[in-house]
């Protein structure tokens, strides 16, 4: 038996009937061409009543069916914010900016970037140039925490030993300025940016299920 409209069938099945759709349109609207099928009950369907879930469409009808087998999770999986490359990326920064001031008085490294020179400034200084140009490619772009963490703390050693042995160790015939103090500041400002993304390692393990 078909209806006034000619696009649905009612096929008696058992007692009842069973709403059978025409070939190439919606089983929910008759008028409308088939877009998918479910991947269910194999009904078809059109663009507004296609639902996607998991990669698959499915019809309204057997939708909250589906909807009712999807895993709740007890623990949402902990997401670790990238904290510290700020920190790390102000204290190497500042340490690359002190590469302009003279680092000694009276001698060599006296001068204007004087700093690049053959002597414990330049590894300062180099280090703190690669340091921040890690810090900034993680604040963009986050990778491992522990990676980030150890990166950040070895070159902020690497950066206030140097300064500190600057200091302590000036060229030949001159004296050491303030400027390597400085730069020993601006290395524990990356220290403890390193300590900062440990510890929201740790916090994110404990909180861990």
């Amino acid at each position: 038996m078909s209806n006034d409209r000619g696009t649905l069938g009612v096929v008696p099945e058992g007692g009842t009937e069973r709403i059978v759709a025409r070939p190439g349109r919606c089983a929910n609207h008759p008028g409308v061409v088939q877009a998918a099928a479910c991947a269910r009950c194999g009904r078809p369907l059109c663009l507004s009543c296609a639902v996607p879930v998991r990669g698959a469409v499915f019809g309204p009808e057997c939708l909250p069916l589906v909807l009712v087998d999807v895993p709740v999770q007890d623990h949402p999986p902990a997401f670790v914010l990238p904290r510290g490359d700020a920190l790390a990326a102000l204290g190497f920064g500042l340490v690359v900016a002190l590469s302009i001031f003279p680092w000694s008085k009276f001698g060599d490294a006296s001068g204007i970037l004087e700093a690049w020179t053959r002597h414990w400034s330049l590894l300062a200084v180099s280090g703190a140039t690669v340091g921040l140009v890690l810090a900034v490619a993680f604040w963009t772009r986050p990778r491992d925490p522990r990676l980030e963490a150890s990166l950040y703390l070895v070159l902020a050693i690497t950066v206030g030993w140097a300064a500190y042995l600057h200091r302590q160790h000036p060229p030949p015939l001159s004296s050491p300025s303030f400027v390597p103090l400085v730069a020993m500041a601006g290395a524990a400002l990356s220290a403890v940016a390193a300590a900062m993304k440990a510890a929201a390692l740790f916090r994110a393990r404990w909180a861990g299920p």
